[in-house]
């Protein structure tokens, strides 16, 4: 019994290793927003950035290939009557095509309908959906009174300009972020981009990583240093990290973006572990076979020795498993796991198959 009572351990020693090493630190600095800024004779609008995102997850309007413009816009009341203010003020051209607009994952970012007083301001972002890379026209057209017609502005939006480019590269960057904590914890890998994409400290994460999984274990199999010294820990460890290396994978893709927040869909080929008890059970008893002297504190030493050898032996499952796992961006855009979040237990979990 006692070796599947050690499998089950080290399923949540997997879970506590992982959770105990992602807390990342943040680090802040300012960020710069270009403007522009066009006048009409009631009102004074700005664009105060321009970016790609993702669409939302409600959205199933749009294609693979299309995103999201998003065109953060601030509008002042010039005139010396209330102003109402409202999105469908706005309109999107790409070409001489009119873009859809659509809704954003947090609705509260998107310009809220509203009348504003003289000399008084309303901010918030318009969304459309687009094709990337292309040149946009965004007019504005006040509501009008009476018979007289306000004046109508336009913006031109270059969708090649660099800096609006480089948005959209870095759409996947939670999701490169994630495959990045698995290579380093999970895979013991070298991942050169970790610490620039997480702001996470490598070695630090890494010893911090093994530390606790070694605590762990002592506290959740309920054995003491004397079944289990740090030397055994330390090649189970390793094991289980070379066999999720070689015989798991993940694929990593951010679906939805909300302000700091993501959400990563993590397609994974799990390690087929249910053969693993039987394996080790197998083991012990032709230990016992030709160690007829042998003691259960033997016995559970042994049966650690042979753990990590047995664990690369799995081969890959049958069938992948997708979870979804909510990533959390710092005040330099760096994107780390939300522990507090519970889909971060579903992502370990998935890597090995029952």
């Amino acid at each position: 019994m006692f070796q599947k009572k050690t499998y089950a351990v080290f399923l949540i020693l997997l879970l506590m290793m992982f959770t105990a090493a992602c807390s990342g630190s943040k680090t802040s600095a300012e960020k710069k927003n270009s403007e522009t800024e066009k006048s009409s004779d009631i009102a004074q609008v700005k664009i105060k950035d321009v970016s790609y995102t993702l669409p939302s997850k409600y959205d199933k309007s749009t294609s693979d290939d299309q995103l999201v413009l998003k065109v953060n816009v601030a509008v002042k009341n010039t005139g010396k009557e209330p102003l109402n203010v409202d999105s469908m003020d706005f309109t999107l051209y790409q070409d001489d095509t009119k873009m859809s607009d659509t809704d954003p994952e947090d609705y509260n970012e998107k310009l809220r309908s509203s009348t504003i007083n003289a000399d008084k301001s309303v901010e918030g972002s318009l969304f459309y959906v687009v094709d990337k890379g292309e040149k946009y026209e965004l007019n504005y057209t006040p509501e009008s009174y009476g018979d007289k017609k306000p004046k109508s502005v336009t913006f031109k939006i270059d969708g090649k300009d660099k800096k609006i480019l480089a948005t959209a590269d870095q759409l996947q960057d939670s999701a490169k972020a994630l495959s990045a904590y698995v290579d380093v914890l999970l895979f013991g890998k070298d991942n050169a981009d970790f610490e620039k994409i997480t702001g996470d400290n490598k070695n630090k994460i890494v010893s911090d990583f093994n530390e606790s999984a070694k605590d762990g274990y002592l506290s959740a199999s309920g054995l003491s240093s004397t079944y289990a010294d740090s030397k055994a820990l330390d090649n189970i460890v390793n094991g289980i990290k070379e066999g999720l290396s070689k015989n798991s994978s993940i694929q990593a893709k951010t679906t939805s973006i909300s302000k700091d927040e993501a959400i990563v869909e993590a397609t994974i080929k799990p390690v087929d572990a249910s053969s693993l008890s039987d394996r080790i059970e197998d083991r012990v008893k032709d230990y016992y076979s030709k160690n007829s002297g042998a003691s259960y504190e033997d016995a559970v030493k042994y049966a650690l020795q042979v753990y990590p050898e047995e664990f690369k032996k799995l081969g890959p499952a049958s069938s992948e498993k997708t979870v979804e796992v909510k990533m959390k961006k710092n005040d330099i855009d760096q994107w780390q796991l939300d522990m507090d979040d519970y889909r971060a237990a579903e992502l370990v979990e998935a890597f090995i198959k029952e």
